[in-house]
């Protein structure tokens, strides 16, 4: 046989058979869709020159700006303009996850700056009255005017209006947070060194020292940097412990490493206050709730071995059941159609017994109109049962019928499943790809995100008169007066906040306006700065699907070139770095053309989104009812458009073709065998849904097991909470090792519908299938023995 012979296949395509053959094209490449890589690099540096003009012109603190319990920006609107820095009346009811959807529900008020000291009515009470007067944060400043002696203090901190306590603090982000010094040492003998559970021992009426003082506690670990606890221990302070010895015992905890690490053992963190909150939502019981989120956090940091060597386990795991996939994947699949088939033939059966018993069972519904009640009644209802009956038996007889006319291609979906285990068995490097790809995901997200801040933050600011509301909603009448250049100021207009403190007043002694404000209502950004942040959008977008289409080819490239490759040991070892250059330096032209179309695409459905927005306080039928078709076509597109992106960056990697003629090739091929590609596409979804849900239950199931049969290797107070980490940390890894899975059995599946069509069996055309394939399908090489595969 000569080494290289001209021949064509049945579409009259050139062929040249070679002895080394690895693909239709896997020599001899071009740079394709290159107009497309050009205007891709064009448009990154378009978007670098605006991430360049945003990070230069752009101020972040406009927008890093707090604001107070009043809606005042600080430092910005005209009542405090004088007043930069937010101060929390309890700081410790922000720590709570769901903070940015509620909102906090303390006090907010702007201050000049920072306490410089700390501050607890309840120790400094019999201070003398200026002094105390002085250190006292209220609400407003009439409320720290309208003062006048201790008793008043004691009514104004009992009504909220001025806080209880407060430490010393440093601004972050123009935000009062707590810094630690000495001096709060003095207070933890009698109050810091005792929690919640701990409050037995405090005197009576002393108890509320405990929940104010906690954040001083916290205040302890913050300035070490460690979430520690701030409550000692019982085997390390006791109840007895002199009060110096205490002081000293805190003072000697920030410079003793190993007392904090081992209080970050304990419960009472920041973390746990965090998780409490968030348990406090969902459980009755706001102690309850702090006492179960300290448990889940002792839980999770107890542990953190078992944990991680549980999913150190999984991925060895999933690794080992890609490799015996080739020999369980039949087993596998059979097992669970012949269960979805006798499940459905169960619920058949319960559904006829039930339709028997309501039927021969009369009943008076229940009138309640709560959902429980509704749902005996659905129960009961004998057509319910009857109307679910006949839907399972459709469902059964149409499955039943669908295997036995496709069981032949379902045969053949199996096997391709099972040389998509070996193409990722024989690579395994592709397995641990998606983490480079992970890496730029992270990087296109913080760049876009970081570009949208800078450009947000460009313009003028535009400020509004307005009057404020008072606790019953109703608005102020406060008869604010304003002369000079700020005459013209009116309820509802433009104000500038200097020109407003300056000019409007309530009397004729000139006191400032209270009631009513210069207020900042939003960044004025120009048209251009707007187009940018347009820019900004689609620019993530494009690059976005970039990276997807980019980690496809690569691993499609992979894929094929195992596929192509004669004899199967030969396979290089470095392919994936191979089909990684081959794409970086071929076909990023044809990436770039791909993932435009699905940016454009995801644009329009995000202009539809925006738009029904705007449109849903007008109610009108009509509009809803074209925007929502719209919104389906547009979903029905990209699916469509994703589908066939995919396999034309498979034709790609294979053939070496631009993309439209890649996608061209790809949906022709598809199409002349439509049967085998919806066989193929659900069965082996099903068949990695059943894996991945094999390999999370089965790590769940190992870790409760373990945790429960090993009670003196670690102690913990729900089980559920390292068990539901690992079950979710398991699917992770699980779903990305069968995303590689999918795309090897995709590419395979490309691969064996081009070796069907382009060759014949003979020693000029040889088939490159394996020989289940071959035998599935009734085909054979016609090799001498000296050139056959061996397997």
């Amino acid at each position: 046989m000569p080494e290289n012979v001209e021949l064509v296949n049945k579409y009259g395509e050139p062929l040249r058979y070679d002895r080394n053959f690895q693909g239709p094209r896997q020599r001899d490449r071009s740079c394709t869709d290159v107009p497309c890589l050009i205007l891709f690099v064009l448009f990154l540096c378009g978007w670098a020159f605006i991430a360049h003009y945003a990070i230069r012109m752009g101020d972040l603190n406009k927008l890093m700006a707090p604001t107070d319990m009043y809606n005042q920006k600080c430092g910005i609107d005209s009542s405090v303009l004088d007043k930069e820095y937010l101060f929390f009346f309890n700081l410790d009811q922000c720590i709570d996850p769901l903070v940015p959807i509620t909102g906090c529900k303390t006090p907010q008020v702007c201050v000049k700056s920072c306490p410089t000291q700390t501050f607890v009515w309840d120790k400094m009470k019999n201070n003398n009255f200026e002094d105390l007067k002085s250190r006292l944060i209220c609400k407003t400043d009439e409320d720290k005017a309208a003062i006048s002696s201790k008793s008043d203090i004691e009514r104004a901190i009992q009504d909220n209006r001025c806080a209880r306590y407060y430490i010393k603090s440093q601004p972050f982000l123009k935000r009062c947070m707590f810094e630690f010094s000495d001096q709060v040492c003095e207070f933890l003998p009698s109050v810091l060194l005792r929690t919640r559970r701990d409050s037995k021992w405090l005197l009576p009426g002393n108890a509320s020292q405990v929940e104010e003082l906690q954040l001083q506690a916290m205040a302890l670990t913050m300035q070490t940097g460690l979430q520690a606890q701030a409550r000692m221990a019982p085997q390390t302070v006791s109840k007895q412990a002199p009060v110096e010895d205490q002081v000293g015992q805190c003072r000697r905890q920030q410079l003793n490493g190993a007392v904090i690490r081992e209080k970050m053992m304990q419960t009472d963190t920041r973390l746990a206050k965090m998780v409490g909150n968030l348990v406090a939502h969902f459980y009755n019981g706001t102690h309850d709730a702090q006492r179960l989120g300290e448990e889940i956090v002792e839980d999770l940091v107890n542990s953190m071995t078992v944990v991680l060597m549980a999913l150190l386990f999984t991925l060895i795991a999933s690794l080992v059941f890609i490799s015996l996939m080739r020999w369980l994947a039949a087993p596998i699949l059979w097992f669970s159609i012949i269960g979805v088939l006798v499940g459905l033939l169960l619920a058949i059966y319960y559904s006829f017994k039930q339709y028997s018993f309501w039927n021969k069972t009369p009943t008076v519904p229940l009138h309640d109109l709560n959902l429980h009640k509704q749902w005996q009644n659905l129960l009961q209802d004998p057509k319910m049962w009857l109307y679910l009956s006949i839907s399972v038996c459709v469902c059964f007889v149409v499955i039943f019928l669908l295997v036995i006319v496709l069981r032949k291609r379902i045969r053949i979906a199996i096997a391709l499943t099972k040389e998509g285990s070996k193409a990722v068995s024989s690579v395994i490097s592709t397995v641990f790809f998606p983490i480079f790809s992970w890496v730029l995901y992270i990087g296109a997200i913080g760049f876009a995100i970081g570009v949208g801040l800078y450009l947000g933050s460009i313009g003028p600011l535009s400020f509004r008169m307005v009057q404020r509301l008072n606790d019953a909603g109703e608005v102020t009448n406060e008869p604010c007066v304003c002369g000079g250049p700020a005459i013209n100021y009116t309820v509802g207009a433009a104000c500038d906040p200097k020109v407003f403190q300056q000019n409007c007043h309530i009397n004729q002694r000139r006191d400032s306006c209270i009631q009513t404000t210069c207020s900042f209502v939003e960044i004025d950004n120009p048209p251009l700065v707007r187009w940018a942040m347009g820019y900004n959008v689609f620019g993530f977008l494009w690059l976005s699907f970039f990276i997807s289409a980019f980690s496809d080819m690569v691993l499609a490239a992979t894929f094929a070139r195992w596929y192509w490759t004669f004899k199967k040991r030969d396979v290089p070892y470095f392919t994936l770095t191979h089909a990684f250059c081959q794409t970086a330096l071929y076909h990023l032209g044809t990436l770039a053309f791909g993932s435009l179309i699905l940016a454009i695409c995801r644009l329009i459905r995000l202009v539809l989104e925006y738009i029904d927005a705007k449109l849903k306080k007008y109610d009108n039928t009509v509009t809803r009812a074209i925007l929502c078709c719209m919104r389906c076509f547009f979903w029905l597109l990209e699916t469509f458009l994703r589908f066939l992106n995919k396999n034309a960056y498979i034709m790609c990697a294979i053939h070496g073709k631009n993309f439209c003629s890649s996608a061209k090739d790809a949906f022709n091929l598809l199409m002349r065998n439509f049967l085998r590609v919806v066989t193929l596409d659900k069965v082996t979804d099903f068949l990695f849904f059943l894996s991945k849900l094999l390999l999370t239950a089965g790590a769940g199931v190992s870790t409760y097991y373990f945790l429960d049969n090993n009670p003196s290797v670690i102690q913990l107070n729900h089980k559920a909470v390292p068990t539901t980490v690992v079950v979710i940390g398991s699917f992770l890894i699980t779903s990305v090792f069968f995303g590689v899975y999918s795309m090897a059995v995709d590419t395979l599946f490309l691969c064996f519908l081009e070796d069907c069509e382009r060759n014949d069996g003979t020693p000029e055309k040889p088939y490159f299938m394996s020989k289940q394939l071959m035998k599935i399908l009734g085909k054979k090489n016609k090799l001498p023995q000296r050139q056959r595969r061996s397997k």
